[in-house]
């Protein structure tokens, strides 16, 4: 004769359905609390009644808060999607990063860290900033001309060469910041990249390993000499690829050889 078994059967639903209703319970609990602090005890309701832009200026900052505000007006200050208002505003090209500060009990503070020109960039179509990660910005106008070099020669402009132009422009505007800031134009040839300054037509020949090599040298020898030579114009290049060395390339001789006068024939 079988007898009926004592145990009873696993349910593996069980803690999850616990868990599920002390959740429920906790939440209710707060929120109640919540309710009668607000209602009895003038406690402030933690929604987002303004927004505070910082980081940027003008027509960009009127921007952001044009996006922003209505995706949080209203909503709570610690509930409120973060993630799809952070997507909206890096969509703008000029963004490169924001970061959210929440200012009880009722501000939203954003701070834009805009992406800085380096580069003009100067296609068929007009001409472009370009900034140091390499993201085409805004048509160059009058409201946005700043003295950095410009990148017009096309065989400069593919991929794999500008990319190299800007880690060495970037380069040299942090750590050579005078330097960089007489340059006019850059380019990238097969001997590495190229220079050209203020007062100076002949290119320089810059290193391709050591970005900076020379670069204090060149500017010590610009100042007491080539700047006060009359041959300045007319100098071929000035290479800084050399160990301590510069190397300058003097004007050759055009004119054309003089001849003798012949003696009369007979």
């Amino acid at each position: 004769m079988a007898f009926p078994s004592r145990h009873r059967p696993q349910r593996p639903w069980l803690p999850f359905a616990k868990a599920g209703i002390v959740a429920v319970l906790v939440a209710g609990g707060a929120f109640g609390i919540l309710e009668v602090a607000q209602r009895y005890f003038g406690l402030q309701k933690l929604t987002i009644e303004q927004v505070s832009i910082s980081g940027c200026r003008g027509d960009r900052q009127a921007t952001i808060l044009r996006l922003a505000e209505p995706l949080t007006l209203g909503k709570p200050l610690f509930w409120f999607d973060a993630e799809k208002l952070r997507a909206t505003v890096e969509k703008q090209r000029w963004v490169k990063g924001l970061l959210i500060r929440r200012d009880p009990p009722d501000r939203l503070s954003l701070v834009i860290e805009e992406r800085k020109p380096l580069l003009w960039l100067v296609k068929p179509t007009g001409v472009f900033l370009l900034s140091d990660d390499g993201v085409v910005l805004d048509r160059v106008n009058e409201a946005n001309l700043s003295p950095i070099p410009v990148v017009s020669d096309p065989s400069s402009q593919s991929d794999e060469n500008l990319v190299k132009l800007i880690r060495a422009a970037a380069e040299l505007r942090d750590k050579q910041s005078g330097f960089f800031g007489r340059l006019t134009e850059l380019r990238w040839e097969d001997r590495g990249p190229v220079a050209y300054i203020e007062g100076l037509s002949a290119p320089l020949y810059l290193s391709k390993i050591d970005i900076q090599k020379n670069i204090p040298n060149f500017q010590g020898l610009f100042l007491d000499q080539l700047a006060k030579s009359p041959n300045l114009p007319n100098l071929r290049y000035v290479d800084l690829r050399w160990d301590d060395e510069i190397a300058v390339g003097e004007p050759k001789d055009t004119a054309p050889p003089a001849q003798k006068a012949l003696p009369p024939s007979q």
